[in-house]
């Protein structure tokens, strides 16, 4: 359950005489880099998290934009967070769109729109009463805590004190939380999805929990929040391009050459 903390999430092992071991990381000869350099190369740059240019248009992509956005644009990336918990980012954009529509994409018009009226806004979103709750927890507690704004408090806050009172806010886990810091306050934190655990899966290269991934992610690549970016918009692109959960499109896969999923299936292929 995204939020839950435990020792098994602090990215940490202890072997049998107790000694700290790190968690399994690329294996050798495969690196992190490596990976990042074949997505780029065939997919270009993303351009995320896709922001509206103005009220009532569609999120648009800057392609090698990172920032520094506007407290406006900082919440946005934040609500798209939360609106595309367990859902595609297709319905989350047509929230957020509803949203533009109204004018209703800053902390204190959430806070004050009444609970009804936020659900039909967000219906595209799925779970949608669920996360009207969230969207107006999240805009009181930036009017009660961080009246100097979104912006300040993003860009002012140390990353592991913002990341740590992100998590204490109910339904932000970890992805959501370390999106938020990513895309909106361009802070250097991993963002590991669905996507991820897939594809790395697939590829052999890692295993473990959401931060054992992006701890090995985190000590495999620059500190670099551009890098953090590309990086995991890419691992959409290829899940959406290639790596798909079912019936994957290997043939097209630029990582195939490195793929332990894909040379099993072509040895069953050939037995």
């Amino acid at each position: 359950m995204e939020g839950r903390r435990n020792r098994a999430d602090t990215g940490l092992r202890s072997d049998s005489k107790g000694a700290v071991r790190a968690p399994h990381f690329f294996r050798s000869g495969q690196t992190a880099g490596q990976v990042y350099k074949k997505l780029f190369k065939a997919f270009g740059p993303q351009g995320w998290w896709p922001v509206s240019p103005a009220p009532g248009e569609l999120p648009a992509y800057r392609p090698l934009f990172y920032g520094p956005h506007s407290g406006a644009a900082m919440f946005e990336i934040c609500a798209g967070a939360i609106l595309t918990q367990n859902t595609a980012w297709t319905n989350a954009r047509a929230a957020l769109d509803g949203l533009s529509s109204a004018r209703a994409l800053s902390p204190s018009t959430l806070a004050a729109l009444p609970l009804a009226g936020l659900c039909g806004l967000i219906r595209p979103s799925g779970y949608y009463r669920q996360k009207a709750a969230r969207l107006k927890e999240f805009s009181r507690y930036i009017l009660a805590r961080h009246p100097e704004g979104l912006g300040k408090w993003f860009s002012d806050a140390d990353t592991e004190k913002l990341r740590a009172e992100l998590l204490m806010l109910k339904g932000i886990g970890p992805e959501t939380a370390d999106s938020m810091m990513l895309y909106a306050s361009g802070k250097a934190k991993f963002v590991v999805d669905a996507y991820t655990f897939r594809i790395f899966g697939r590829l052999g290269l890692l295993s473990g929990t959401y931060s054992d991934l992006q701890l090995a992610f985190e000590r495999s690549l620059p500190h670099d929040h551009r890098i953090y970016n590309e990086y995991h918009a890419l691992i959409v692109a290829l899940c959406k391009n290639c790596c798909r959960k079912t019936k994957p499109l290997c043939g097209a896969c630029p990582l195939k050459a490195m793929c332990i999923g894909y040379k099993n299936a072509q040895d069953d292929t050939v037995v």
